[in-house]
């Protein structure tokens, strides 16, 4: 140890050294000697002071870094668990977003099939009703050319000249009779006759039949107050002014109703879309997980054959190893009889006394006269090929026990195998049963969810018919006004317009006579 220590000087070392090698003869300074190996002691304290120090801080540090590791591990397990979900997640949304794509495209070809329909038939709508309103913009002008013709002042002479007088007296034949404080009270009636004639109103007609009558009783009379007509035509003003209220308040319910609809009908076959896809993404699952099902019950089956099989096998295989070792036991039971037979002939020194009754005579030669003995041959000699005899009958006994330690070999070898499969086969059996019953939960699980998935359906088609009613009550009310409300809305204005000049002609008429 003093020589191979590091932290002694050469000087210190061969003192230690002479002291440890001192004869009975030799007197040390032993005071000295003590001194430098209670420093060595000292030195060799702190030095294991500060190792063991050292240890626990690495077993410390280890113990730190390692807690760190595994928390970092179990930080990384649990992300490698949240990203499996979401990709199993990201991978069904990407199957039902691509299945509502489908039906979005689906939805936008008859869309715009239902659209060029729409353009055609609305183009042949437009042009039929400009036909009609030239038609009727050019009746209004032909009628309105007529009665500013006929009831102009410079042809009252015309008519007074060629219609008889009691035409005149009874008000039959044409609108202007006679000229001067008449004519504002004709072009009245002309107005409202033809209002009249374009709106089929009670109230116009009405008002035509005043102004008639008036116009009967002017014959009699140079004078008449027309605050109840004109009041009338206020009336109609009004009454217009509220429909044309009416209208635009329909109108704009209609838009707003048909608008809430539209969503309601959309949101309805976007969440009829999403649940066909569920359902089909369901009965894959379920399909799926049957046919696993049927896969694992038909491995069950046939392990369960192998198995049945196997153990048939092992049995048969046993029985035969059983048999073969008993005949090999007494095959070599009577070789070694025979060997010992002959060794006591040929080699009486090696001859072994066989035990009593060691072999039974399985049979008996019946017994007959002896006949005489012949001349005898002389004096006997052994074989001397004898001994290859016994070396062959040596050679025998032992291939049958290497033939009896190989079947043995094989017999442990064939049950250790057969053990092997059974464990193997218990085990699989168990996984595959364990297997199956959580599949059939799965299944029962995934069956229930997809009966109330298509409950969901059904109710979504219920209220897809029940949103198509809705839409189908809107267009029976509503259609009729949105497509004539702008000719509703002008024909109001013309009537308005045309009750007013009535009104400002009768407010100006001048009936003094």
């Amino acid at each position: 140890m003093i020589e191979t220590y590091a932290n002694i000087n050469s000087n210190d070392r061969s003192n230690v050294l002479s002291f440890l090698d001192q004869t009975s003869d030799y007197a040390p300074q032993s005071g000295q000697i003590v001194g430098i190996m209670k420093q060595m002691k000292d030195e060799m304290d702190a030095d294991l002071k500060q190792a063991t120090t050292e240890e626990e801080q690495s077993a410390a540090s280890f113990k730190q870094l390692k807690a760190s590791k595994e928390e970092e591990v179990k930080l990384a397990s649990q992300a490698i668990e949240t990203k499996t979900a979401r990709s199993g997640e990201l991978a069904v949304s990407v199957v039902q977003t691509q299945d509502s794509l489908e039906d979005e495209k689906d939805e936008l070809a008859d869309a715009a099939k239902f659209l060029g329909n729409l353009k055609e038939q609305c183009a042949t709508k437009q042009k039929e009703w400009d036909a009609i309103v030239k038609t009727r913009n050019d009746e209004i002008s032909a009628i309105s050319e007529a009665i500013k013709i006929l009831n102009d002042d410079d042809a009252l002479d015309v008519f007074k000249k060629t219609l008889p007088s009691s035409a005149l007296q009874t008000g039959l034949g044409f609108l202007q009779r006679r000229g001067g404080h008449a004519s504002a009270l004709h072009k009245a009636r002309a107005l409202v006759a033809g209002v009249a004639s374009e709106e089929h109103s009670p109230a116009l007609r009405l008002m035509l039949l005043s102004l008639t009558s008036k116009l009967k009783l002017q014959q009699r009379a140079h004078t008449e107050n027309f605050d109840v007509v004109i009041k009338m035509v206020d009336n109609m003003v009004v009454l217009l002014g509220k429909e044309q209220v009416e209208d635009d308040t329909q109108k704009e319910f209609c838009n707003t109703e048909f608008d809430k609809a539209e969503d309601e009908e959309k949101a309805t076959k976007a969440k009829i879309a999403d649940l066909d896809a569920a359902i089909s993404e369901m009965n894959d699952s379920v399909t799926q997980l049957t046919e696993h099902i049927s896969t694992l019950t038909a491995e069950i089956q046939s392990l369960d054959k192998a198995v049945a099989e196997a153990t048939e096998q092992r049995k048969l295989e046993h029985s035969d190893y059983v048999g073969n070792k008993q005949m090999t036991g007494v095959a070599k039971q009577l070789v070694g009889k025979a060997r010992n037979r002959m060794q006591k002939f040929y080699n009486p020194t090696l001859y072994k006394e066989p035990p009593p009754a060691a072999f039974i005579q399985l049979s008996r030669t019946s017994r007959v006269d002896q006949p005489e003995a012949p001349a005898g041959p002389g004096p006997f000699k052994k074989n001397e090929s004898s001994a290859g005899v016994i070396n062959m009958m040596d050679q025998i006994i032992k291939d049958l026990e290497m033939g009896i330690q190989e079947a043995e070999h094989e017999e442990k070898t064939a049950q250790r195998d057969y053990n092997q499969l059974m464990s193997d086969s218990k085990e699989n059996r168990a996984e595959n049963s364990k297997s199956i019953t959580n599949k059939e939960a799965a299944k029962a699980q995934l069956e229930t969810k997809l009966q109330q998935t298509r409950q969901s359906h059904f109710d979504a088609n219920t209220d897809l018919d029940n949103v198509h009613g809705v839409i189908n009550d809107l267009h029976r009310s509503c259609d009729f006004l949105l497509q004539n409300y702008d000719v509703r809305k002008e024909a109001r204005a013309t009537e308005r317009d045309s009750l007013n000049d009535a009104k400002a002609v009768l407010s100006g008429a001048n009936l003094g006579l």
